[in-house]
């Protein structure tokens, strides 16, 4: 016997669901309602970085960075530390989704002098990421570039880099939760 539809409570429940996210949309709610869904995915630890140290390119510092603060940094200043590179912005679900995990990690190694956090800024206004960063009481050092290495162009957010002993040693595109054992030992490990 075949289930009878009724249209009524059908299209009803079409509307709430339209009006539900159409509220999100308009008041700019949904970027961070979709990217704390993500977090949650991301938690499950279904999401966990690949990490395989094969086709190893050197990297070319040529690049520099600018804190909230105006400070300047060059890349080469960082030759000799392992650095994880997180491309991101405020506007990015995913990016929002993977950042508590990515914090998580960086305040088990933010005394490690060995590994440097860059948390680089895609926003048009930094000020948006210093907004958001501020907000969230996150400690991760955001940096805006103000040239970037030409190795480490991507068209997708979050981008994801790990440069070690002078080599782009990891790359993932889109989110995972690198706050893993595997991963931090691959951070800390020469």
């Amino acid at each position: 016997m075949t289930k009878k539809i009724n249209w009524k409570k059908e299209a009803i429940s079409w509307g709430v669901m339209f009006a539900i996210f159409g509220t999100l949309y308009l008041t700019g709610w949904h970027t961070p309602v979709i990217g704390k869904i993500q977090s949650w995915f991301l938690a499950t630890h279904i999401f966990t970085p690949s990490i395989e140290e094969k086709n190893r390119t050197p990297f070319n510092f040529d690049g520099e960075l600018i804190t909230p603060a105006g400070k300047r940094i060059a890349y080469s200043e960082l030759k000799d530390k392992t650095i994880f590179i997180n491309y991101w912005a405020t506007w990015c679900p995913p990016c929002l989704g993977e950042m508590p995990h990515i914090e998580k990690l960086y305040l088990q190694l933010k005394d490690n002098p060995e590994v440097v956090f860059l948390m680089v800024s895609k926003d048009n206004e930094f000020n948006k990421a210093i907004q958001f960063k501020a907000k969230k009481e996150y400690e991760l050092p955001i940096f805006q570039e103000l040239k970037s290495p030409a190795q480490l162009q991507s068209q997708i957010l979050p981008t994801t880099f790990v440069i070690k002993n002078g080599e782009i040693a990891f790359r993932k595109e889109g989110m995972s939760n690198f706050n893993t054992e595997d991963f931090k030992n691959f951070l800390i490990r020469n």
